[in-house]
Formats: structure tokens, sequence, C-alpha cells
């Protein structure tokens, strides 16, 4: 039987609803990366101070994020979204009109992205605990998966069209699209109201609740090592591909050639998860840690051979194991950990997986300047590896499995 979308999510209003608020979002999205590479790299040609904007970002976003966790488990989760929509869609317009204009500087856009990673620290929280609550257990596989599919489409015409944005009119316009998606997308949200769920173990105060988050999270032992993994790839990925990455390309392929690329991970998503559907995932930790690992195929490809086509099929490598990683992920959470703890857990699993990606942003362009762009990407590929490797081997990752059952899903068992 072919491969196909299963769209009985659907089916639910609220979750149709906030499906299309997504899918508006991650259009502009989409894009954004790519043009505020390339918008920094126009006014400084300087790997560094790419990092440095990055890495504004960055910091609020996982340092707030333990707290964004608590926040969003104490209110209405599609509230939150909706003002942290409106807030960014404040921020890209504010910076899209300083590039169109000519006039933006370096700092400017750095107290942009600040803010920008403080919402985000209360956003990803809360988004991640939506799907459970929105859709019934026996759809949430194809939930994941058919947003995964729709993002990762949308990801390949994104990144590849902003390529040609730059190359043409320049990077504001790419900027000022995802500043509209994100005002669309929190009126689709208007649409999706849902009572704040049953909190028994809520405390007087925001800390106590990230302290019993924390304390749950200890309890079931994996979440940490997993997250812990995820720290250093994460931290790698910011570097090697998010600082060093497009200034190899800018000297090479162009910022039209490193689009292209891009939209190839994105492509990789997309065809796993029209196959992930009907595939067992054993040992699920196992298969997050190997699918981060599939990151440093491109890392691989920009340390020796800088093509457009094999740069995309780096980048198509590493699209397939992140979609094994996301599906895998997701559904150990969604199965393991209670509703009322959910956003809780994710942002404990955020914050460690990205504390060190400012570390990756600002460690990228000194370290090219003292050894060379290619060979830091090079070392980059070995970490990668060896981190792999020691974290699916790891008897508290390795353990975890799911088991089928009678009806054809996955339940886990430890």
């Amino acid at each position: 039987m072919p491969a196909r979308w299963n769209l009985a999510p659907l089916s639910g209003r609220p979750f149709r609803w906030f499906f299309l608020g997504e899918v508006v979002n991650s259009a502009g999205s989409s894009m954004s990366g790519v043009a505020l590479a390339f918008a920094v790299l126009g006014i400084s040609d300087s790997a560094s101070a790419l990092g440095w904007v990055l890495a504004a970002w960055t910091v609020p976003m996982v340092g707030f994020m333990l707290l964004g966790g608590a926040v969003s488990d104490r209110l209405p989760r599609a509230l939150v979204l909706r003002g942290c929509n409106l807030v960014q869609a404040l921020v890209q317009a504010t910076t899209a009109v300083l590039v169109l204009t000519g006039t933006a500087q370096i700092w400017e856009l750095a107290v942009l992205q600040f803010v920008a990673g403080t919402v985000f620290a209360v956003s990803y929280p809360a988004f991640h605990g939506m799907v459970p609550v929105l859709v019934p257990e026996p759809d949430r596989k194809a939930a994941y998966l058919l947003m995964g599919q729709s993002e990762s489409a949308l990801r390949i015409i994104g990144p590849a069209l902003s390529g040609v944005l730059v190359a043409t009119v320049g990077p504001g316009w790419a900027l000022a699209a995802d500043a509209a998606t994100y005002a669309v997308a929190a009126g689709f949200l208007t649409a999706v109201s849902l009572p704040l769920g049953l909190r028994p173990d809520r405390k007087p105060s925001v800390i106590g609740d990230f302290a019993a988050g924390w304390s749950f999270a200890r309890h079931l032992g994996w979440v940490i090592p997993v997250a812990s993994c995820s720290l250093v790839f994460n931290a790698l990925v910011s570097g090697a591909i998010g600082v060093l990455g497009p200034s190899i390309a800018e000297g090479t392929i162009g910022s039209s050639g490193w689009g292209l690329a891009r939209a190839a991970e994105a492509l990789g998503i997309f065809v796993a998860a029209m196959f992930l559907g009907r595939v067992h995932i054993g040992r699920p930790l196992r298969a997050c840690v190997l699918g981060f690992t599939c990151t440093g195929a491109p890392m691989l490809v920009l340390g020796t051979w800088v093509e457009t086509p094999v740069l995309a099929a780096g980048f198509l490598v590493s699209g397939i194991g992140l979609a094994v990683l996301n599906l895998a992920w997701s559904m150990t959470v969604q199965q393991k950990v209670p509703e009322e703890m959910l956003s809780r857990v994710m942002s404990i699993d955020g914050f460690f997986s990205f504390v060190a990606m400012p570390i990756g942003q600002l460690a990228a362009g000194p370290l090219a300047l003292a050894f060379g762009a290619r060979d830091v990407e090079l070392g980059c590929v070995v970490v990668c590896v060896v981190v792999g490797v020691a974290g699916a081997t790891r008897p508290v990752i390795r353990n975890v499995t799911l088991a089928r059952t009678s009806g054809g899903e996955a339940a886990l068992a430890d």
C-alpha cells in the first residue's frame, strides 16, 4: 500500500484551527532563517557578527525556558500561544522595516532577537503541550506526522524562495512575510478555546510548579540523559550549520544554493514522515539519538566538497534523521507524561537541548579564524558521531521500548 497522508486528526475542529495556524506560521518561519542570516552578513561580512545575533535569540530562549514551561502549564496554552504570536509579529515587522530601509544595525537586530528568544521560551513548551489535549490518543501519531509533513513541505519551498528573494530584492521582504504569518496564526488560534485542564498538584507560585516538574522529570530518569545528548548536537548544529554554513556558502554556492540545499532537509523530513506511520519504532530514545547523529551529514559536505547537489544530499539525510527523532520523542512524551506536566517536561528537555547553542554560535567564528572553517566542520562531524554512539548505547536510553498493542499502536514499556 503506498504511503499517504492520514487526515483523521483534522476531523476535530480545535486541532484543525491549531493546525492551520501552525501551517501559516511555518510558511513564514521557513523563510526567515535564511533571510536573517544574509541580512546580518549584508551589514557585517563576519561570521562572528552573525553568531552574536543568533546568540541574542538563543540566550534568553534558554534562560527563560524552564519558567516558560511552568507558565504554560498554569495558563490555557492556546491563550499563551496567541499572545506569543502577536509579540513575534511585532518583532519581525520591526526587523523587516529596519532591513528594508537600510538602517538596520547589528545591535538593533540583536535586541530584537533577544525579545523573540524570550517569547519563544514560553511558546515552545506551550506548543508541545497542545496535541495531547486536542487529539484523542489513537490519532496522535497521525497528528504528529501530519504536522511534520506539512511543516517540511513548506520548508522545502521556503528556504529556496527566501534565497531567491535575498539574491533579488533583499532579505527584508522575507522577514516581512514572516511577520504577517505570525499575525494570521494568532487569528487562527482565537478559534481554539480550551478550558484549563485539572491541576491537582498546582503550587502557589510558578517557581513551585517548576520544582514539581523538575522532580517528575528526574523521576522518569530518561529525560535529562536524552536532552544532554541533544545539548551537544544542537551546539554543533548551531555553530557548524547556523553560523559557518552561510559563511561558507557565501563564498561558494551563494544564498540561492544555500537556500536550495537547506530545503532538502525539509524534503527528507517530508519523505520520511510519509512512511513512518507504518513503521514501529521499538526503541524510541535510541532512535532519537541516532536520528540526531544524521545532522553530521551536511557538516561533512561543508568540510569537504561544497556543491549544491552534494550539500542537498547531506541535508536530505539530516532531514530523515530529524523526522525519526521528532516522532520518536513525541510518542514517548505523550504516552509517559500526564497532561498537567507536558509543558514543564518539554521545557526541561528544551533547556538542556538548547543551553549550549550560544556556545556553538559564539565559538564558531573564532574557531574558524584559528583553524579554518572547513576543518571546524570536520571536527564537528567527529564529535557528532562519538556522541551518537555513546548515547545510543547507554542503558537508560537503550532500554526504553515501545511495545506493540493489539490495535497496532504503540504503548510504552521500560
